[in-house]
């Protein structure tokens, strides 16, 4: 059930349950940045050193997440990685795996 202000004539209820689950996607998404990457604490008041912080967060979460799913493809199919546990991991094993991927790739 979703209450919503949202009008019944311009919304099916399949509708609702697709933004719902959307929002919901970006709350996770916020939740992990702020969690895992540290977005909603930052020791210094630099205007520069903040905005690398800004930039750098999205981006480990896009390199976390496609690593994610470069793992997801090649395990069993019965295993399953949550992406906030994923994230917890990747964020303590970040340096050395961004390390031996770029001794990979060259």
């Amino acid at each position: 059930m979703y209450i919503t202000n949202l009008s019944r004539e311009e919304f099916l209820p399949e509708d609702l349950a697709t933004i719902y689950r959307c929002r919901w996607e970006v709350e996770l998404l916020f939740r992990e940045l702020k969690t895992q990457y540290r977005l909603n604490e930052f020791d210094t008041t630099k205007k520069h050193v903040v905005e690398i912080l800004l930039y750098a967060a999205p981006l480990s979460l896009v390199v976390s997440r496609e690593l994610l799913s470069l793992v997801v493809e090649h395990a069993d199919d019965d295993l399953v990685f949550p992406p906030e546990r994923w994230a917890a991991t990747f964020r303590s094993h970040a340096q050395l795996i961004l390390y031996r991927l770029s001794g990979y790739l060259g």
